[in-house]
């Protein structure tokens, strides 16, 4: 029933792939406008890209690093200081709920939690049930569950009554020590500090090293340099950064509204006056360098590739459209700009060279 338990930055939504790029299309690129695939323009004209090729990148972790991840793992942990009283918006309480449908108990509703009152992290009215309840005291309420919410058709877009028990106020947070004692209650296999903190470098370089190709792009990035950006192009991709919002409100169970209210905003139109712009930009300026780097380097994709990649991408929005047809006339030029941005990305990491220490 909780929307998001994580405060996140949503990013354009990524996807994998490749585009056509041809010495022909790059000849014809003023003359006739849109060829295979690339826009009409050249990026050339809007974006100054540094090196690129051959470039050093480095994977390695730091104890920097890695004293964020035991600090992530130390507040997951916190303990607060148990107080009474009646509950107010603007608290932190922990309770124990069970939900009921028809009757019937609902496993996937059940739970103990912490519950921000006021957040609006969880489900329409679930947090104002909670609130004005004195501690140890036991509420019934009912709220509707949107569709998508636990993908359980015996839950989903029914009305859900719920049993709840505040059990008490969160005061004062205890961040517990790290220790070997704590390490061996968060860990079967490791024993001390010294054993657990290798663990979690080594884990780390693992990430790195599953996602150099985007450590890699990062280090490219830096050295480009957004002179102007093609109108329809910005406007795209002031679009693609709002869907990305859209899909995460679907994805949490809640409206456009609830959304932007969870990552910090008042509303969708504070996020539009503030961020939208300097975001659309970021995400313009990696498909000029991305077009740019294909142009020099004649990157191609296959149509055969092409075909492929569209079935996989629809295959995971179908209830959303008719049809692959209608997916793919409303959403060509984004599956082009992401599948070219990828493909560079994945070229500069063949190219590059990685360093781990």
């Amino acid at each position: 029933m909780k929307k998001n338990s994580n405060k996140l930055w949503i990013p354009v939504l990524a996807v994998a792939g490749v585009v056509i790029v041809g010495a022909a299309g790059i000849m014809l690129w003023h003359k006739f406008g849109k060829v295979n695939g690339m826009p009409d323009y050249d990026p050339a004209d809007y974006v100054t890209v540094g090196e690129y090729k051959g470039i050093q990148v480095s994977l390695a972790v730091t104890d920097e690093d890695v004293q964020d991840e035991i600090d992530n793992e130390l507040e997951e942990h916190a303990s607060y200081e148990q107080l009474s009283g009646t509950t107010q918006t603007g608290q932190t309480i922990y309770a124990d709920f069970e939900g009921y449908v028809d009757g019937k108990k609902a496993d996937v509703t059940c739970g103990s939690d912490y519950v921000e009152l006021g957040s609006g992290e969880w489900l329409d009215g679930f947090e104002d049930n909670l609130t004005g309840v004195n501690t140890g005291d036991s509420v019934v309420f009912t709220v509707t569950v949107p569709e998508g919410t636990y993908d359980d058709a015996s839950v989903d877009g029914k009305n859900v009554e719920f049993h709840a028990t505040v059990e008490y106020i969160c005061g004062e947070e205890n961040i517990p020590e790290y220790s070997d004692e704590f390490v061996q209650s968060v860990s079967k296999k490791y024993k001390t500090t010294a054993e657990y903190s290798q663990h979690i470098r080594e884990k780390l370089l693992k990430d790195n090293q599953d996602q150099k190709a985007d450590f890699a792009w990062s280090d490219v990035l830096e050295t480009c340099e957004a002179k102007k950006y093609p109108k329809k192009l910005l406007e795209d991709s002031k679009k693609e950064v709002l869907q990305g919002y859209y899909d995460m409100a679907d994805m949490y169970g809640c409206s456009k509204e609830e959304v932007f209210p969870m990552f910090g905003y008042d509303s969708e139109e504070e996020f539009k006056k503030s961020d939208l712009k300097p975001l659309a930009k970021d995400t313009a300026k990696e498909y000029l360098v991305s077009e740019l780097i294909a142009q020099k380097e004649k990157i191609e994709y296959s149509q055969d590739e092409f075909d492929k990649y569209v079935k996989e991408q629809y295959d995971e929005v179908t209830e959303q459209y008719s049809s692959k047809k209608e997916y793919l006339k409303k959403n060509k030029d984004y599956l082009e700009r992401q599948m070219l941005m990828d493909k560079v990305k994945q070229w500069i990491a063949d190219h590059a060279k990685f360093s781990e220490g």
